[in-house]
């Protein structure tokens, strides 16, 4: 009777060694963003898992020895992506007036998150953010400040984004009420590094990566299985 419990005893430790062998880099996230942290990890050679957390959605671990690493490129990348608030949140109803200032201020500001959203998505944009100043008038001298925006976005080294300048240019214009073009500022600056590149991870190594858990466990199972087996030898014989 005491080889099986030391046999599953066995089995449960090597699963909690495992288990202490990771860390988590990420919690409470969408499947959408654990996915996106996943890949950008597996593409920099780190060896990272996507965990169910049920109700508190998704976890991203890492080894362990990866965990700075891992952060350091998530960072770098700006992932996880903020989480941009769009017309309908900023707008959403919840007093009973608001002065025409606070519309101005909230107007302004959910502008310029729906154009870093949209200049988000761009391909090779790390991060952007867009500062929108609204056309405003002096009620007692008349005079006019006029509309303005500017755009800062950082990017990959190898990304062509300087080449979207003028269409980024273009869509400012057609969302910021009587902007022009030429109070429309936009820089880009490249991310400094190479953690954003992708790596070639041999085939080998991404093996060995895979199958390493399951033959750690194997010896664990393969004992007991065969505690269980003897039980059962032993029971049925007496």
């Amino acid at each position: 009777m005491k080889k099986p419990r030391l046999a599953l005893a066995v089995l449960l430790a090597a699963c909690l060694c495992l288990a202490a062998c990771r860390t988590e880099v990420y919690q409470n996230l969408s499947e959408d963003t654990a996915n996106e942290l996943l890949s950008a990890l597996l593409q920099r050679g780190i060896t990272a898992e996507k965990v169910s957390m049920g109700k508190d959605g998704f976890a991203v671990t890492v080894e362990e020895e990866d965990q700075l690493r891992s952060l350091e490129i998530l960072r770098d990348l700006g992932l996880p992506r903020p989480a941009y608030e769009g017309l309908g949140v900023v707008f959403r109803k919840e007093g009973m007036m608001s002065s025409p200032l606070e519309e101005r201020a909230r107007l302004s500001y959910a502008l310029s998150q729906e154009l870093a959203a949209s200049c988000s998505r761009l391909d090779g944009v790390v991060s952007a953010n867009v500062h929108v100043v609204l056309q405003e008038k002096d009620v007692l001298t008349g005079a006019i400040t006029p509309a303005s925006a500017a755009v800062v976005i950082r990017h990959t080294p190898d990304a062509p984004v300087d080449h979207y300048i003028p269409q980024i240019r273009s869509v400012v214009v057609q969302a910021v009420p009587d902007v022009t073009a030429e109070r429309v500022s936009v820089q880009t600056f490249p991310v400094m590094g190479d953690v954003t590149r992708p790596v070639a991870v041999p085939a080998s190594q991404n093996t060995v990566q895979r199958w390493l858990p399951w033959l750690l466990l194997f010896p664990a199972g393969l004992l007991a299985g065969g505690g269980a087996v003897w039980f059962f030898l032993r029971k049925r014989k007496s």
